[in-house]
């Protein structure tokens, strides 16, 4: 089977899903749609030729989604196999939020219940700690609209997105920076070690934010409904993974494709 036909048919891949904590797209009201034709995979960067594949969709405001891609990297430091080449793919958890953003708390109890934030938070907190990971939930006070955040990571260098994706979330869930803004978003790029003229092009195309919208929906209609996913590709086969995977299930799927 190719990679294409793999992606587009989550039902017939060759292992099945395994679950772990990931963040949900709010419930969309039912609606009756014409049929669709068949919809483009998200991948808009030409195909790597190194053997193994990772294609990562998640949304830069997901707290399990850098969890995910924090263990991925870790995974990638101790793997000894072939080449895996990563991609990052957009999703918008709540593509309603405004360009100023929204109050993170009261989005949140609005969706799971005030009485819920303290346990979920908690958890997170907890499960990152244990790979090293800090997240200050007092810190955080907005939801901002992420568009523009994937918009600047999908500029940069093919080997330089998680630099900045890192550079993104320690901002965001660390500090509680608002990733909304533009000068935020800058000295992340510069965190990750990239040119400032770089960013401010890239922050400035309004079309690269209508991509990452178009992308976000395709992934949607692909029938993702929560973040990390993980899809992983090689001559052994093909793997998915949903969730913040733990490094050690993340190398079992690239033992799994690498055959």
């Amino acid at each position: 089977m190719e990679r294409r036909t793999a992606i587009q048919q989550l039902g017939k891949l060759t292992a099945a899903i395994a679950l772990a904590p990931a963040c949900q797209a709010p419930p969309q009201p039912a609606k009756t749609e014409a049929p669709r034709a068949p919809v483009e995979p998200p991948m808009t960067q030409q195909k790597p030729q190194s053997p193994l594949m990772v294609d990562l969709t998640h949304d830069v405001i997901c707290p399990w989604c850098r969890i995910g891609h924090h263990n991925l990297r870790v995974a990638l430091t101790s793997w000894s196999g072939p080449t895996v080449t990563v991609r990052l793919h957009p999703y918008l958890l709540d593509p309603s939020v405004p360009p100023e953003g929204v109050d993170l708390r009261q989005r949140l109890a609005e969706r799971y219940g005030a009485t819920q934030l303290d346990a979920m938070f908690g958890r997170v907190t907890q499960v990152g700690a244990t790979y090293g990971l800090k997240f200050d939930f007092a810190q955080i006070r907005r939801t901002p609209d992420s568009t523009i955040a994937h918009a600047l990571i999908l500029a940069a260098p093919a080997e330089r997105q998680s630099d900045v994706l890192d550079a993104i979330h320690a901002a965001y869930f660390e500090h509680g920076a608002d990733i909304g803004k533009i000068d935020v978003l800058t000295d992340c790029w510069q965190t990750a070690g990239l040119a400032k003229a770089d960013a401010v092009q890239a922050l400035a195309d309004a079309g690269a934010r209508a991509e990452v919208r178009r992308l976000a929906e395709m992934a949607g209609r692909k029938g993702l409904h929560g973040v990390p996913h993980f899809e992983l590709h090689g001559p052994g086969g093909d793997v998915v993974l949903q969730g913040g995977q733990a490094p050690d299930a993340i190398l079992t799927g690239l033992k799994k494709i690498a055959g």
